[in-house]
């Protein structure tokens, strides 16, 4: 073959230099092969399309359209249950620790939540209520490890909780009210496990400055709010058991409709809002009928619902399990005895069950009630109400929870899994979002993976469980005919932990609530590019909580979903702000059509 081409070669060149037909084949491929990656890099480059991009400063001085101002007069308000006093925060007025149900204690644990109980004269409304039962050490697992990695400390005290928590905050901007002004229902975020609506993260003075009125929920957590069990539905009138911490938030959202005109807000103008948990909980009211006619708008920061839920049957198995583990008096029922226990004591139950079997107390179960059919079936059918959304993630959502899983004591360090079913496991979620483009997907994935290490494995991770689905939750809520604005937050703060951590799970909350300074952040030095793109993302949030557009005059254009462009607003590393099309990630298909064939075929 040698001696062949060679002299092929020679002949060639004695002839003037023709290449023969051989060589020519060999060169025409590399030309081709050049020409693709050519054609390659300019697709990317202009995946994205061409949009102007605004500097952070730009919006320095962006004003908030309402100043609250001084309240005068006596600080109380009306509600159906009595009469409350609240204080004066800053430019806002605070009525802290309102009851919108009774306590869920004694029998009432693990029962739906009942109406307050009526109070006479004013009551104090100066103070939160306690969180709901948990875990004492709160949020610390999970913020601590990120400030390490900033080269700070972050603890704070133990958590001092109580089943007796169902209370909400209300923030108004005027007093006494003389505007019907919008109102924002707040979820909180951990897990489904840990947090509170009066984290001091959450305080309400910015925001309401921009004109509206916002209400932050208490909602039971872990086994005391996601718990089923048979004998508890047996007794219930719906046959039900499960997604208590469900109801309590709809159960709020019924105080919000009947009670916050008194507050100065318009109860026919909520929008429900929430990060992680409670975004994936305000994605789940979406596909829920109980929640008809409470809220007009959701806003779901990095927490998308399109999956399954647990069938009841599996949830009452694993109920079924705790409940034999429960010791007591052997004449009681295991729900008897369960109810007899402190709630730390039934976590540990729980634990101890899942050593033997699968079960979760911080998700949802499909319950015939409150859930009809999974959030994926829901969004696919466009059985899901009529409310706009507003919907994004985090650059690097997965980078908290790496961390906090290699954290010393924590459980998850330890565990190993072979590297091939973990593909395999990816390929196959990957698989209806991505089609025939899964496996060369799947080898960017890894190639990125083996290449940027850490990084490599947040893009792949922020695809799969958070873009992809929250592409799929935009596309199929436009085709329900609803208006959509997707966002993608990439700020990461500079210092020594920005490599590792970039735009992490639940950095954009101060920016929403303007409050960089609290001290459950102390750990980040936000710099003044910060503070206004803080200013920007408010008047985003309340201009949408105002008429379901965040747009205004003066504002970068952020142009609405649609299936054909998939449009989505970029906040880059270094706080500058751009539109851009093709929402991520490369070769994925998250129109509504296609979405729908792909699931129908699994």
């Amino acid at each position: 073959m040698g001696a062949s081409l060679a002299n092929e070669l020679r002949i060639g060149l004695s002839r003037g230099g023709n290449v023969r037909p051989r060589t020519r084949v060999i060169g025409g491929v590399g030309a081709v092969a050049l020409l693709a990656v050519l054609v390659c890099f300019v697709y990317l480059e202009t995946r994205g399309g061409f949009y102007p991009s605004y500097p952070a400063a730009t919006f320095s001085n962006l004003s908030a359209p309402v100043a609250g101002g001084h309240a005068i007069g006596d600080l109380v308000a009306q509600t159906e249950a009595g009469a409350v006093r609240g204080a004066s925060v800053g430019s806002a007025v605070a009525f802290m620790g309102i009851p919108y149900a009774r306590p869920p204690v004694g029998e009432l644990r693990w029962e739906a939540p009942r109406p307050a109980t009526p109070w006479t004269g004013v009551r104090d409304a100066t103070r939160p209520g306690l969180p709901c039962a948990q875990d004492p050490a709160g949020l610390t697992p999970f913020l601590a490890p990120m400030a390490k990695a900033y080269g700070s400390t972050y603890a704070e005290s133990p958590v001092q909780s109580s089943e007796d928590c169902l209370y909400l905050n209300v923030w108004a901007p005027e007093w006494p009210p003389k505007h019907a002004l919008p109102v924002m229902a707040w979820l909180h975020g951990g897990s489904n496990k840990v947090g509170s609506g009066a984290q001091s993260s959450y305080n309400g003075v910015s925001l309401t400055a921009r004109g509206v009125v916002l209400v932050t929920i208490n909602y039971r957590l872990g086994v005391l709010g996601f718990f089923s069990h048979p004998e508890l539905t047996a007794k219930s009138p719906h046959h039900s058991s499960g997604n208590y911490g469900l109801l309590d938030q709809i159960a709020a959202l019924e105080w919000v409709k009947n009670n916050i005109a008194h507050f100065g807000g318009d109860p026919q103008n909520v929008t429900l809002f929430g990060e992680s948990a409670g975004a994936i909980d305000a994605a789940m009211l979406m596909t829920s009928p109980l929640a008809g006619g409470l809220f007009r708008r959701v806003i779901s920061e990095s927490g998308p619902a399109f999956g399954p839920a647990q069938a009841l049957s599996q949830a009452e198995a694993f109920g079924t399990a705790v409940g034999e583990l429960s010791s007591g008096d052997p004449h009681a029922t295991p729900l008897q005895r369960l109810r007899g226990l402190p709630a730390a004591e039934v976590e540990k139950l729980v634990a101890q069950a899942k050593e033997h079997f699968a079960g979760d107390t911080s998700s949802f179960t499909l319950d015939g009630w409150v859930l009809r059919q999974s959030s994926q079936q829901a969004f696919l059918n466009g059985s899901i109400l009529k409310v706009d959304l507003l919907i994004g993630l985090n650059g690097r959502e997965l980078s908290a929870f790496r961390l906090a899983a290699a954290a010393p004591g924590n459980p998850l360090a330890n565990q190993k899994g072979g590297m091939g079913g973990a593909l395999q496991r990816f390929s196959d979620a990957a698989r209806p979002f991505f089609g025939m483009w899964t496996k060369p997907a799947l080898a960017i994935y890894v190639g990125n993976i083996l290449t940027r290490r850490a990084a490599g494995l947040d893009q792949a991770a922020n695809d799969l469980v958070a873009a992809c689905p929250i592409g799929a939750m935009a596309s199929l809520t436009t085709a329900a005919g609803q208006h959509v604005f997707v966002y993608r937050f990439d700020r990461s703060i500079p210092g020594k932990g920005q490599g590792e951590l970039g735009a992490f799970h639940g950095l954009e909350v101060p920016y929403v609530f303007g409050d960089l300074h609290d001290p459950a952040w102390h750990w980040l030095p936000f710099t003044a590019d910060d503070a206004a793109l803080s200013n920007l993302i408010q008047t985003y949030w309340t201009n949408f909580a105002k008429s379901g557009n965040p747009n205004a005059q003066g504002l970068p254009n952020w142009p609405a979903w649609s299936d054909g462009k998939k449009e989505f607003l970029e906040i880059r590393k270094d706080g500058s702000i751009t539109a851009q099309r093709n929402f991520p990630p490369l070769f994925s298909s998250l129109s509504a059509g296609d979405l729908r064939r792909s699931f129908k075929s699994e």
